[in-house]
């Protein structure tokens, strides 16, 4: 979610496109509740492709960085600005929603939700001891943030080494057997989430992130970004919601899922990041890329609060898809909002903050070398 795409940057706007609308369709996938008769089979897949769009974006806009000398700690510092505070409101906005339901329910798991939350709240998974079988009890999707933080560490503590393309496509390879693994050991299962498929989250994220990488340097590292206009970028992003409805059944589901992500997935980045849209669609595809995470990680609650809703009410299931309509189009404004004036204000003030600090220190060092 870094710049160049999904922050007001058009370098890439074809796979801002792609980040919304994949953002979309989690969202729909997660109201199923509210469309009733249909079915994503193959919806998981759409992080397997956020891995992949990611890998992309973070080495476009961090390897000549990462080149040029910057640490550990500030690329983390940055990764962890980039995502804790549309993290922190999504997290308690679930927890407000889960917590509300359990103590009016009269469930002693009221108190033990605190608990849950306490690690949370600092983007630490709960652990299985605090009785939750998912890594992130609250904020589901959160999952994702935690595995892309671990392989971005290891991407960057390895930096020097996969600097060399040929190791890099080793590392994709091998990253891809243990996706195929993955994939044939929770066929169907969604891995990543809980804990008891904790390794398979590990192997997707990899996979994806480090193939994402490896496209970047195919495309041969670009820099300054001139690609042709196209209404084929219309249509790549519409291939997207495609993904989720490939049929299948639970003895393909493995290997369907692996090509999807696997062998379907680079070709599609591929494509994305060759052409750009008509004019007439880039500043649609552009806010569609600047909503796309805020979308991602503060759905969940509003999903949880509006079947809430539902079981209190009663609604006919003729009105079911109004009320999923509705769902989507208020998760996509509360995103737009957050994303504009919560999350960019906030992060500003915190880099303003940390330049401000380094600033004082080369002062003091400055004062103490006289």
């Amino acid at each position: 979610m870094t710049k160049g795409a999904g922050s007001g940057d058009s370098s890439f706007a074809t796979l801002d496109g792609l980040r919304g609308v994949g953002a979309i369709m989690v969202v729909m996938g997660h109201s199923l509740y509210f469309w009733p008769g249909i079915q994503f089979p193959t919806g998981p897949v759409m992080v397997d492709i956020f891995f992949l769009l990611s890998g992309f974006v973070i080495a476009y806009a961090f390897e000549p960085r990462l080149s040029a000398g910057t640490g550990i700690a500030t690329f983390t510092a940055m990764r962890l600005i980039r995502f804790y505070p549309l993290y922190i409101l999504g997290t308690l906005i679930a927890f407000a929603v889960i917590y509300t339901a359990l103590r009016d329910n009269g469930d002693e798991g009221a108190a033990q939700a605190i608990w849950q939350l306490v690690p949370q709240l600092v983007m630490i998974p709960s652990p299985p001891q605090l009785q939750t079988p998912d890594i992130y009890s609250f904020n589901n999707p959160a999952w994702t943030l935690f595995f892309e933080l671990v392989v971005n560490l290891a991407y960057v503590l390895a930096f020097r080494l996969l600097q060399n393309t040929r190791i890099l496509a080793l590392v994709v390879v091998a990253c891809a057997v243990a996706l195929a693994l993955t994939d044939f050991t929770w066929p169907g299962a969604n891995p990543g989430h809980r804990w008891d498929s904790a390794l398979g989250g590990l192997a997707r994220a990899s996979f994806g992130f480090f193939a994402g990488v490896l496209v970047f340097r195919v495309v041969g590292s670009p820099r300054k970004v001139d690609r042709p206009r196209s209404w084929a970028s219309l249509l790549i992003v519409a291939v997207l919601p495609a993904y989720a409805l490939v049929p299948t059944v639970v003895e393909t589901q493995a290997i369907t899922e692996f090509v999807l992500a696997g062998m379907l997935g680079i070709p599609l980045i591929l494509a994305a990041q060759a052409v750009q849209p008509p004019k007439i669609l880039e500043g649609l595809f552009l806010v569609l890329g600047r909503i796309s995470y805020a979308l991602y990680i503060l759905h969940y609650g509003l999903v949880l609060a509006a079947i809430r809703l539902d079981w209190r009410f009663n609604m006919p299931i003729e009105l079911k898809p109004l009320a999923g309509i509705a769902l989507i189009l208020v998760a996509a404004s509360l995103a737009y909002v957050a994303e504009r004036y919560y999350d960019r204000p906030v992060r500003k003030l915190i880099m303003s903050a940390m330049a401000r600090s380094r600033e004082r220190r080369k002062q003091t060092a400055k004062t103490s070398a006289e």
